[in-house]
């Protein structure tokens, strides 16, 4: 039986498992060795020296200390307008050299940086100055990094709100410069001077989340020196947040809804004024408009500058007010009549005449239809007496032939002066649809054949001079009382149907006058609207310009690299 493999696997396995003993020995060796030495250095940098971390690490009292400086930008978490703060994430890099806290690397198993708790090394209080929050220092104190040759560096964490002035007149295309301001809060003078890492004047953006809501166009960083209320100099880091406000959202959701809603209100004057909803949608665009003034509001600070959407609005308001009246006074106009109302001759030329011409709405007959058109009330009659027979005196018998003819179109009084008494009062009726000479008035006696005279009791005709005047010829008429009825209600039917057709008439001139202000209005508030628009929305510097996030980031970032390599 041969037990050749499994005797080969057992010496490897045993052999594979002294050399994991031999190296986690070594490694456990060199940690341990390791671990002596850190503590090693640290015992002799921080107890064995006598290290004080409130003491300014200078050789003479009155030498300056250099911090250098640099902020990196992780997020610009918001902007509060209305508050007129700023939000942010950054990472705070400071680096400055402690001459106490160097040493030979070789002497303590090459260890060349350790890190300590920032309570036990002295750091510089820097603070931002224009902190809107009420915690002036980091938010979480990281360890700091101490190198052998001195130099210690201290990257804290911190979420800042600094406050910024809102410049709110080109709101929501507009673009801010907020500050982020650090400096010592106790040490003066010279006692600490100010100088940027590397070089690098503007902000660190290696590991920045871009907002959406705001763009960066630029982030440099100075150094200035202010005096303070003691007479001495004091520096201060100032860091510049050049932003731009994306505008795509308030595009959407407030400028386009604005846009629109100023063009809804010009269609009021679309509608007919019989329709009855003009104020109607006058009323919902004000109150829609309302809204939107409150909601812009509530989100832009109270300012001595108005803001562009609020001029575009407030323009958009009073466009609508104006509306409101105009179509007031088009639905007055729409609904007076010949009893209340005359219309000027120049009213007719105007809007009658020439305005409808270049409006493109002549209406049929137009050069007939503007002239003036009197308008005469129906005459009123007093009450038929009751005598048997009533003399009617006409001027002449041509006002019985025109009122004969008018009522019987088919009937011809005959008048002539050479005729008897029993001719003298014949009427020829002919009736298209009766060839036997039937009267079109069928049912009565008075004139029912052609060639008959009428009764006795119908007409008779005599000539005559008139009591007091010889020279002049007056035709007189006798008939009877029912004929005088039916000749009088003959007579108020004309004149009355006359005056109803005259009445409609001027209400349809009236009605035409507003619609020619309809479509004038419509014109004149259409071209103010779009004129107005325009030129309020073009007066933001800022409005067509495109900003490619990327490009701009990409640019910084390789400003950063050359200063760094």
């Amino acid at each position: 039986m041969t037990t050749g493999p499994p005797l080969c696997v057992s010496v490897l396995s045993f052999l594979l498992l002294v050399y994991l003993g031999v190296s986690v020995s070594t490694v456990g060796a060199d940690t341990d060795e390791r671990g002596e030495n850190e503590k090693r250095l640290v015992y002799d940098l921080f107890e064995k020296n006598g290290y004080n971390p409130l003491i300014r690490p200078v050789i003479e009292v009155n030498h300056s200390l250099q911090i250098n400086f640099s902020l990196a930008l992780s997020q610009i978490i918001s902007i509060d307008e209305k508050n007129q703060v700023m939000k942010t994430n950054v990472w705070l890099q400071i680096y400055w050299n402690d001459y106490q806290l160097s040493w030979n690397p070789s002497e303590y198993g090459d260890i060349r940086s350790i890190r300590i708790k920032p309570e036990s090394v002295w750091v510089p209080d820097i603070v931002l100055f224009n902190n809107a929050d009420g915690n002036y220092e980091v938010s979480y104190k990281s360890n700091c990094v101490i190198y052998s040759h001195g130099e210690i560096h201290w990257i804290p964490p911190a979420i800042y709100k600094s406050s910024c002035s809102i410049d709110v007149e080109y709101f929501p295309f507009d673009q801010q410069e907020c500050e982020m301001k650090f400096g010592s809060w106790t040490f003066r003078g010279k006692a600490l001077t100010y100088a940027f890492q590397y070089g690098m004047d503007k902000l660190d953006l290696t590991d920045y989340l871009k907002s959406g809501t705001w763009d960066i166009i630029d982030c440099p960083g100075e150094i200035v020196t202010k005096p303070d209320e003691f007479g001495e100099s004091k520096q201060m880091i100032v860091f510049k947040f050049m932003l731009r406000r994306k505008t795509l959202f308030y595009t959407v959701n407030l400028i386009i809804p604005c846009v629109l809603i100023s063009f809804v209100s010009v269609c009021v004057f679309a509608l007919p004024a019989d329709a009855g909803e003009k104020i109607t949608l006058c009323i919902s665009v004000l109150l829609a408009l309302v809204v939107f003034l409150l909601l812009v509001s509530k989100i832009l600070p109270p300012s001595l500058k108005i803001p562009l959407i609020a001029k575009y609005l407030l323009f958009t308001f009073i466009m609508n007010i104006v509306a409101i009246l105009a179509t007031v006074i088009i639905i007055n106009r729409n609904y007076r009549t010949p009893r209340t109302h005359r219309m000027p001759y120049w009213v007719r030329v105007v809007f009658l005449n020439h305005l409808p011409r270049y409006l493109f709405m002549k209406r049929p007959d137009h050069d007939e239809r503007w002239q003036p058109k009197p308008f005469t009330p129906p005459p009123s009659y007093h009450t038929t007496p009751e005598s048997r027979r009533v003399n009617l005196n006409l001027r002449t018998s041509n006002d019985l032939l025109e009122l004969t003819e008018i009522h019987h179109p088919h009937c011809k009084l005959n008048t002539s002066s050479s005729s008897t008494s029993a001719s003298a009062g014949k009427t020829n009726c002919r009736d298209p649809s009766h060839t036997h000479g039937h009267s079109a008035a069928g049912g009565h006696e008075a004139g029912t054949h052609a060639g008959h005279a009428p009764s006795t009791h119908a007409y008779r005709r005599t000539f005559g001079k008139s009591r007091g005047d010889s020279d002049s010829r007056d035709s007189e008429f006798r008939m009877t009382p029912e004929i005088y009825r039916a000749t009088e209600a003959v007579q108020f039917i004309y004149h009355h149907l006359k005056a109803e057709e005259e009445y409609s008439t001027v209400l349809d001139d009236w009605k035409y006058v507003a619609r020619v202000l309809d479509r004038l209005l419509l014109f004149v508030f259409l071209a103010v609207t779009f004129s107005g628009s325009v030129g309020v929305l073009m007066n933001a510097p800022h409005i067509l310009e495109y900003v490619d996030q990327d490009k701009i980031i990409a640019n910084l970032l390789e400003y950063i690299d050359d200063k760094k390599g």
